[in-house]
């Protein structure tokens, strides 16, 4: 048979279905997946964002100290955080970066200096001690840490091999004497791990999720912000500029709400343009309860729609109200895809940003 032949025979791939934002910017890596591609460094700040960012109210505090000298203290969490070391109460994680299931053998050193340190005394014992790793826990030391009789063991046994000349530098730590009797009679049962999906799980409902592993907001926003019946103190900026562009445009002095009312159609208008500060108003506070703060996303926002009706603030209107209506409208036909709050963008919030950006004094109607 020809080479081309052969050639001819070999059946063409099959492509599965994309999007566009697949061919923007090619295939999303799972989350799983993209925590093997970290470093060591960037794996402990992972896990501080999500102890911090999910389990903020069970610990007073979190701090990672991974490094040179951290002594066996990758991310510590602290239950209760006392400037007295013996009131502490903390959790130890401990992270292991490696391209393999993490095994019995990568362990035993970390459990060599957990006993040692506590020991001497350098710090308490941790409420619980948990193992991290991208890749998981291999079966064998899966097995083992639901043992903690035989992990117990099992480290005495393997203490010269891995811990004697690893736990410090330039020092041999013997295990014998009073400190063979504290290892014998330490409590492994704080020792475990953590599920690798389930850190991610949980780390997808904290703010720092989206900038890590990127994938656009998969939050719902809640439910909008109802305007109070009475005009907050707040907002009072925005809803006397509009009462200026609406007497512009009766031609006579409106300046309350009473007076107002006598106008249906002005009265009305005000009350759409209050849903929509309040809507861009709960969008705001999106994403401070969704993005890590330093992102500013909605200030960013601001600032595109104001570049794109300043010159329309500007020009010529027969009265203030007009200049409004037709600023609120460019506002809602802007392109914007850049930002990171334009998946949940809606149309109204361009027009409630327009009175935020009134309410800040950048634009005025009259």
């Amino acid at each position: 048979m020809s080479d081309e032949n052969v050639i001819s025979e070999i059946e063409a791939p099959v492509i599965e279905q994309i999007t566009n934002q697949n061919l923007l910017l090619g295939k999303p890596i799972p989350a799983i997946d993209r925590l093997k591609l970290f470093s060591p460094d960037d794996y402990e700040v992972f896990v501080q964002e999500w102890l911090y960012g999910y389990l903020k109210n069970q610990y007073q505090r979190v701090r990672r100290s991974g490094g040179a000298g951290d002594k066996g203290r990758d991310v510590i969490a602290y239950i209760k955080y006392s400037t007295n070391n013996a009131d502490l109460i903390w959790d130890n994680y401990q992270c292991k970066h490696y391209d393999k299931p993490l095994m019995p053998s990568k362990i035993w050193v970390e459990l060599g200096k957990l006993c040692f340190y506590t020991y001497r005394q350098d710090f308490t014992i941790p409420n619980k001690y948990l193992f991290v790793s991208p890749q998981g826990v291999g079966s064998s030391l899966g097995d083992l840490l639901q043992n903690p009789d035989q992990l117990k063991k099992d480290l005495i046994k393997n203490w010269d091999k891995y811990c004697k000349k690893e736990i410090t530098r330039g020092q041999d730590i013997e295990l014998n004497g009073s400190f063979e009797h504290y290892v014998r009679n330490f409590d492994f049962s704080i020792v475990g791990y953590m599920e690798t999906l389930e850190i991610i799980e949980q780390h997808q409902q904290t703010r720092y999720h989206i900038p890590r592993f990127g994938g656009g907001l998969t939050k719902a926003r809640p439910i909008n912000i109802v305007p109070p019946t009475e005009i907050n103190e707040k907002e009072m900026n925005y809803v006397n500029k509009l009462l200026d562009a609406y007497s512009d445009h009766a031609k006579e002095l409106i300046d309350t709400l009473e007076k107002l009312k006598d106008h249906s159609k002005l009265f009305n208008h005000l009350h759409r343009q209050r849903e929509h500060f309040y809507l861009a108003e709960s969008l705001h506070k999106f994403e401070r309860d969704t993005l890590p703060a330093g992102i500013n996303a909605f200030n960013e926002l601001k600032d595109e729609i104001f570049d794109g009706v300043i010159d329309i603030v500007e020009s010529d209107f027969k009265d203030g109200f007009e200049r409004v209506k037709k600023v609120t409208q460019e506002a809602r036909k802007l392109e914007i895809t850049s930002n990171l709050l334009v998946s949940v963008l809606q149309s109204a919030d361009r027009s409630g940003i327009c009175h935020h950006l009134a309410n800040e004094d950048k634009i005025d109607w009259v």
